[in-house]
């Protein structure tokens, strides 16, 4: 679920599984620790100060600390694979303009554009404006634009819209947009007709978005930073090529370290890529290891067999 976008749905997974007693086995620990790696990646202070104090009870060890780190605000940055990652939090209002500026300029020289918006906590009528007039020029260009959580920034709207209070139109078709970008035909369509009688014109109509795929077409971008090798921020939608770097660097060497400290996320199609490469490396004869890693990641690589062609290394818990 974090790989592919979905942090509410796995920081809900994980709250069901810990709170009901669920057996976890021998992941007990790492399931917390994935939990508190979500809590942080959603700017949810109270609640991993809350689940700090159950852990030191329940295992009567240190509990994680809260990171600085994930206070940046709203961000914009690229991202291996040729797309751009967006980040907005707190409340969606006038402010997001300058980050939506730098979005425009990410785009261009993108062929996808990410916007999570599961941090958010609010919204206004002139911060839909603009995410709105930003995604207009977005589909203008030919850009894809995809939603990490959509439903949770549509219910947000829809808990301030009052249908025949004539006021917030720019919420409204926002709304209605997300509900498009999440597969919510019967929400939208309700909403639909709530927004024509609102406002006493024809609704939007939906249309039906292409299914999204984990392995997106290739796209020319610049490869992970590499001092040595390191695997950092958001790594999405790579192919093979990114991972040139990677075996230049073993160029003569039959053991290596690949550097995991920064890297946030990798997605499905980079994953199946990063572990192509590692896979040719390892029946080469090379022993890779990997260090650094979220617990999070870590746990999602060893589902995919990395451990089986690498040495993964995560962070203490």
């Amino acid at each position: 679920m974090y790989a592919a976008g979905q942090e509410l749905e796995a920081m809900r997974r994980l709250e069901a599984a810990i709170k009901s007693g669920e057996d976890l086995g021998d992941s007990e620990v790492r399931a917390w620790g994935c939990l508190f790696e979500l809590l942080q990646a959603l700017g949810r202070r109270p609640a991993f100060d809350a689940l700090a104090l159950t852990f030191a009870r329940r295992f009567e060890k240190s509990p994680p600390t809260w990171s600085a780190a994930v206070d940046e605000g709203n961000t914009a940055t690229e991202t291996t694979g040729g797309r751009a990652h967006v980040s907005l939090s707190g409340v969606l209002s006038a402010a997001v303009g300058e980050v939506l500026k730098q979005t425009m300029k990410l785009a261009a020289t993108s062929t996808m554009v990410r916007m999570d918006v599961a941090k958010l906590t609010d919204a206004d009528n002139n911060g839909a404006i603009l995410l709105m007039r930003a995604m207009a020029a977005l589909k203008k260009a030919n850009k894809e634009l995809v939603f990490g959580s959509p439903e949770h920034l549509a219910g947000i709207l829809a808990a301030k819209l009052v249908p025949g209070e004539r006021s917030n139109e720019a919420m409204w078709l926002l709304m209605l947009e997300l509900y498009q970008q999440a597969y919510r035909q019967e929400a939208f369509d309700e909403a639909a007709v709530n927004y024509a009688i609102t406002f006493e014109v024809s609704p939007p109509s939906w249309e039906a978005l292409p299914q999204r795929h984990d392995e997106p077409p290739p796209a020319a971008s610049p490869p992970p930073k590499a001092e040595g090798f390191t695997l950092h921020d958001q790594l999405l939608g790579a192919g093979v090529a990114d991972f040139a770097p990677l075996e230049a660097a073993l160029a003569g060497r039959d053991e290596f370290d690949i550097d995991a400290r920064k890297l946030v996320r990798i997605d499905a199609a980079s994953a199946k890529a990063l572990l192509e490469v590692l896979t040719r490396l390892h029946a080469a004869g090379k022993t890779l290891r990997i260090a650094g890693l979220s617990t999070i990641v870590a746990a999602y690589l060893e589902t995919l067999g990395f451990d089986d062609v690498a040495v993964l290394r995560a962070r203490a818990i």
